[in-house]
């Protein structure tokens, strides 16, 4: 299997790191996805100019909108809503920077009023806001009354500009919380109690985002006429099963990054966006959107899945087996089965929909269990070619370090898996 090193033209490409000053990409930094000029350099490396693209894990419209930019179709998937509404923030070019400035203005002067003490949300999880018979709280009291007055005044305002502002506060809501994202969930600071922000200070860090930030985008960006626009074709849901409703034979290239094998749970890492934003008030909510996602986490209980038949799985599932339950999860061979389940099914439908010669790009990593690496690239790669595709190449972009509890001296291997349709 052919795997090359591709480090110095990728490292810096497949983290979201490079889009931190590119109008529009910067508007809220997703740290699992990839920058901009990944997708530019995929395009222009194709020998001809494809007319429509899929990215069937959306993300915040990284591929999406690269695609609108350049002047391609793109369609896109994504199961977090708080993902989809940023992303769709972004892809709209029916914004006026002059009505956004005059509601900003007006938000400011609103919350400038703000003084009287405030009604928290009503959130089935009691973890969010601080509360006398409380002895942990994500939230201090003056700045959940900072949270609740920006979202008080969000509903006010009509839909085609909220999501905008629904985006300046997801942005600050970690910078101001009592806990911070440790790569698979939140966790409390160890300063945490120390920790002093004022109203004022929520106020201010958001009115600086929507000011400094979108309104200077809206501004640069609006002499821009797109030749595409991929507001519509940017979808909510499951991939799993909206791959089928797209026209047989329409697609030229696919560009995404999965989630990764390595049981990190979105709904856990972004619960303060999806909760407090409103996307989510109950844990059925949470549970039902575990559940519509690409199994690659352990938080829910999953079903023992009709895995596909290949040695490297059979190899690593045994090694998982040969631990006698002293894995840190029972789920996680489950996982295992399921992730790959999953691809098989996805390249099963996706097959139909793609032209011939058209060509995939898959950014995944490899994962690590029970001090054992189990090489996700090369098995999604044998996945594709037994459904037909044909393989090109893994190009390594960077490697990344496995958790310690791994013990493992090698590092894991992120890279990006080229295919082709026959």
């Amino acid at each position: 299997m052919k795997i090359n090193d591709n480090i110095s033209e990728l490292y810096d490409l497949v983290s979201f790191g490079s889009n931190k000053h590119i109008p529009m990409h910067r508007w809220y930094s997703l740290i699992e996805g990839y920058g901009r000029e990944f997708v530019r350099r995929i395009i222009g490396e194709l020998d001809t100019f494809p007319k429509t693209c899929l990215d069937p894990f959306g993300g915040v419209g990284t591929t999406a909108l690269t695609c609108q930019e350049l002047g391609i179709q793109c369609h896109s998937i994504e199961v977090n809503p708080f993902f989809f509404e940023v992303a769709r923030a972004k892809l709209r070019m029916d914004y006026s920077p002059s009505k956004f400035e005059k509601l900003l203005n007006d938000f400011e002067s609103y919350l400038k009023r703000c003084k009287a003490k405030r009604q928290y949300p009503k959130l089935e999880s009691k973890t969010f806001f601080e509360e006398v018979n409380k002895t942990k709280w994500i939230f201090n009291k003056e700045v959940s009354y900072g949270i609740v007055d920006i979202l008080e005044r969000i509903k006010q305002i009509d839909k085609t500009y909220a999501g905008l502002f629904r985006v300046a506060l997801g942005n600050i809501l970690v910078e101001v919380s009592n806990v911070y994202k440790n790569g698979k969930c939140l966790a409390y600071r160890k300063d945490w109690k120390d920790r002093i922000n004022t109203r004022k200070d929520v106020h201010d860090k958001f009115l600086r985002i929507c000011r400094k930030v979108i309104l200077t985008d809206l501004k640069t960006s609006q002499m821009q006429i797109p030749l595409v626009h991929n507001f519509l074709n940017f979808e909510h849901g499951d991939s799993r099963k909206m791959i089928d409703s797209l026209k047989n034979n329409s697609i030229d290239l696919v560009i995404t990054s999965p989630p990764y094998l390595n049981s990190r749970d979105y709904t856990d890492i972004y619960r303060l966006e999806l909760w407090i934003l409103g996307y989510i008030s109950k844990f059925n909510d949470e549970q039902a959107l575990r559940k519509s996602a690409l199994t690659s986490h352990v938080q829910i209980q999953l079903e023992d899945k009709p895995y596909p038949k290949i040695k490297e799985i059979e190899e690593f599932l045994q090694h998982l087996e040969s631990l006698n339950g002293q894995l840190w999860n029972k789920n996680i061979p489950n996982m295992v089965k399921g992730y790959f389940y999953d691809f098989d099914l996805l390249f099963k439908s996706l097959k139909s929909k793609l032209k011939k010669g058209a060509k995939l790009f898959i950014n995944v990593s490899n994962s690590a269990y029970g001090g054992k690496i189990c090489e996700v690239d090369k098995i999604l790669a044998k996945i594709a070619v037994n459904n037909g595709y044909e393989f090109e190449e893994i190009r390594i972009a960077r490697h990344i370090s496995s958790v310690k509890k791994q013990n493992l001296t090698e590092k894991l291997r992120e890279s990006v898996i080229v295919l082709i349709k026959k």
